[in-house]
């Protein structure tokens, strides 16, 4: 039998890319695109952020400063969380492996003055990091739920980091189920704020039902345990985000080698 034939399109550099991965492309960007409007002012998005920058704070090696602290912040999209920990003062590395999400965070980060701060198109997992064993803090939010080799990305982000570095994992734990969460949310915090979550479960969840990945909704022992046999130590767990939909780790990386079976 012959080869299967399989459309493509040609980008703007000249390559060809197969049909479905070019529309799962463009999801990815659309939404990208619009995640500023969903997030920009939403209450629960910036309790996250400001979560994740305590939890970057504790990783600070004893007497470094946040200057000398290198983060490294993977599928860092438009570069929110990025920009947000440069701003706290920490030299920051973004890396996405959507070149156009990449160039829209480095428009965003132009306005800013004095930061350090980069971004970079790169998939950690597949491509190879220059600065591999030196970073201080990796943060990885959202990411293993959705990457089509989480294995293979927590291995890398266990390379990328320096000896007894620390590294913050997200993960949802289940979908974003418009009715289900909306009536958590306001059996817990009222009708206001089951109301205000909308903003962010409806157009997440059509984005969910749009893109086509194996998506990887974990729970607390999955999670725990693929942390494990990337060669990371468990330092504080815990659920967080819209009616504890998200599973967080913050972790220590062990030395290489120490991985469990």
């Amino acid at each position: 039998m012959g080869r299967p034939i399989e459309l493509e399109l040609v980008e703007g550099s000249g390559a060809r890319m197969p049909i479905r991965r070019a529309i799962e492309r463009l999801i990815a960007v659309g939404y990208g695109l619009t995640y500023d409007a969903v997030v920009r002012g939403f209450d629960p998005y910036e309790a996250l952020l400001d979560e994740i920058t305590a939890l970057i704070e504790a990783s600070r090696p004893a007497g470094a400063s946040r200057r000398s602290t290198r983060v490294l912040d993977i599928s860092c999209g438009i570069g929110n969380v990025a920009v947000r920990l440069a701003r706290e003062g920490y030299g920051v590395v973004g890396l996405d492996a959507v070149e156009h999400l990449v160039d829209v965070a480095r428009q965003k980060s132009r306005a800013e003055v004095g930061l350090d701060l980069t971004f970079r198109h790169l998939d950690l997992a597949r491509d190879p990091l220059p600065e591999t064993g030196t970073f201080d803090v990796l943060v990885s939010m959202h990411t293993l739920y959705w990457h089509p080799d989480p294995a293979r990305l927590l291995d890398a982000c266990s390379r990328a980091l320096r000896p007894g570095g620390h590294a913050l994992f997200l993960t949802y734990s289940r979908p974003a189920r418009v009715l289900r969460t909306f009536c958590e949310i306001r059996a817990r915090e009222g009708t206001g704020r089951a109301l205000q979550a909308l903003r962010w479960l409806v157009p997440t969840a059509l984005f969910e039902m749009l893109r086509h990945c194996d998506q990887r909704y974990l729970t607390e022992a999955q999670f725990h345990g693929d942390l494990a046999r990337a060669g990371f130590e468990i330092v504080e767990a815990r659920r967080t985000f819209l009616a504890q939909i998200s599973l967080l780790a913050w972790t220590r990386a062990r030395a290489r080698g120490m991985a469990r079976a």
